[in-house]
């Protein structure tokens, strides 16, 4: 009897152990059910979206201009200005100038919609007064586009004249014409930046500020608004307001060129802080790549980039250069490639190789140049990665693997030259034919005749015309 109670005891503590057990699981079930999940941010989410398709788009179209904009744009608006630049730059080496600026006015601008139809009127006009209605009627059908910040651009020079002297009427009806469409629309920062800032010009400064003052007070992230507060805070030479206001400026309109040049002078001329000014200084060369600060604002973008990655890796262990090849600024892989260039190290040569496929040319050249100077000390690990990379599914690496190994093997190189030529992609091809061909072959018989025919054969006008620009023997 005593040994039947004990079991059952010992039964009954089972069950409840079980019961504890199992609604300790039910409510950590239930609290999973109830946490909500996490959701990505859907910009970031359309942003990473774009940056996908462009990536693939501009394998596809290596050799179309508008292609390699569109990657540019898509790594800026993901977050990447740095990556951005270097596409941007590269675009601009590689083709003419006249594609370029298309391209560029398309796709960075976003020139070339109905706004251009309306400003075909202004040709052959010689009185500015009669401009004013239609840069008006630009600014009021499309005041995000070039061609209307152009038109506001224009309003507001010629209402800064004195209506009371010669051209007197342009300026008047300048003037009226922002106040109209400022009333339209105040919300737009671009007209309330253009009323204010030709009552700055005119020195009226208590009125620009007028204007600001009540735009803010109807709208606190008004960004003409800020603009003009910053101006005015110049005027006063108070930096610190005035970085305040071009900064809300800027990052409610990153299309502020003014707030751009301005932020970036301060911080990289008075606050010595080029780290700071960096950003500004992508932003104005995103918009504008001729932009010129006292000198190319390419030149000191690169002279940022170069200083700031050479310090940011000059003690990094060499454990860590794996990690930092990742990173998500091209300036900073491409140190680590070069860093990797000086260990010789045959562990990075897998994660080199993939760099061959970066969207930057800078990244691809110094992973390439890292894979060479392994290769000098352990050729035979480099090589066994020749026929991966070059018979792999990806044009950059075939490219890129092509000229490496031109570099490690010489003469012996000249069956993969002969096979790039008919790669079916034509940027394989064209590149096979002027950066290999032409560089290290020219003086065998057998490709002199190998290039004639591959030009004879080519079919691809893209291809033909980067032979013509680039080839030493098309000159």
């Amino acid at each position: 009897m005593r040994e039947s109670r004990r079991t059952n005891l010992i039964i009954l503590s089972a069950l409840l152990m079980i019961a504890a057990v199992f609604a300790a699981y039910a409510t950590l079930v239930m609290r999973w059910f109830a946490t909500p999940a996490r959701t990505e941010n859907p910009a970031t989410r359309k942003a990473s979206a774009n940056l996908a398709e462009a990536r693939k788009e501009f394998r596809t179209r290596l050799l179309d201009c508008r292609a390699h904009l569109r990657l540019s744009e898509a790594l800026w608006k993901a977050g990447r200005p740095t990556d951005s630049f270097y596409v941007l730059y590269a675009a601009r080496q590689l083709f003419s100038k006249e594609t370029f600026r298309a391209a560029h006015a398309e796709i960075v601008l976003g020139a070339g919609g109905p706004a251009a139809g309306v400003r075909t009127r202004l040709k052959g006009l010689n009185d500015p007064a009669l401009s004013v209605p239609i840069h008006a009627q630009t600014a009021r059908e499309d005041p995000a586009s070039p061609e209307g910040r152009n038109s506001l651009e224009q309003l507001s020079l010629m209402a800064m004249g004195d209506e009371n002297r010669s051209g007197g009427d342009a300026a008047r009806l300048a003037r009226a014409a922002l106040e109209e469409l400022y009333r339209e629309d105040p919300r737009q920062p671009e007209k309330l930046a253009a009323l204010a800032g030709a009552a700055f010009g005119r020195g009226d400064v208590a009125l620009a500020y007028a204007l600001a003052s009540e735009a803010l007070n109807k709208h606190s992230d008004h960004a003409g608004a800020s603009r003009i507060m910053g101006m005015i805070a110049l005027k006063d030479r108070d930096l610190d307001a005035a970085v305040r206001w071009l900064t809300a400026a800027w990052e409610h309109n990153p299309d502020d060129l003014y707030s751009a040049a301005k932020l970036a002078q301060i911080y990289d001329k008075r606050r010595a802080d080029p780290e700071a000014a960096l950003l500004f200084h992508l932003a104005l060369y995103r918009q504008n790549p001729d932009y010129d600060d006292n000198g190319p604002i390419e030149r000191r973008i690169h002279e940022i980039l170069d200083s700031r990655r050479e310090n940011l890796l000059k003690d990094a262990p060499i454990e860590s250069l794996a990690d930092r090849m990742k990173l998500d600024d091209a300036s900073l892989r491409a140190e680590a490639c070069l860093r990797a260039a000086a260990f010789k190290d045959q562990r990075w040569i897998d994660a080199l190789g993939e760099l061959l496929d970066d969207d930057t040319e800078i990244v691809r050249r110094n992973a390439d140049y890292a894979l060479f100077q392994i290769a000098r000390q352990k050729p035979d690990a480099v090589r066994a990665r020749r026929d991966q990379w070059l018979g792999g599914p990806q044009p950059l690496v075939r490219i890129r693997a092509l000229n490496l190994f031109a570099d490690l093997d010489g003469k012996n190189a000249f069956p993969l030259a002969a096979a790039a030529l008919r790669d079916p992609v034509p940027a394989v091809r064209a590149y096979a034919a002027v950066m290999v061909l032409e560089h290290y072959f020219m003086a065998i018989p057998e490709a002199v005749k190998l290039r004639a025919r591959y030009l004879a054969e080519e079919r691809d006008p893209d291809a033909l015309a980067f032979v013509h620009r680039f080839s030493k023997l098309a000159q």
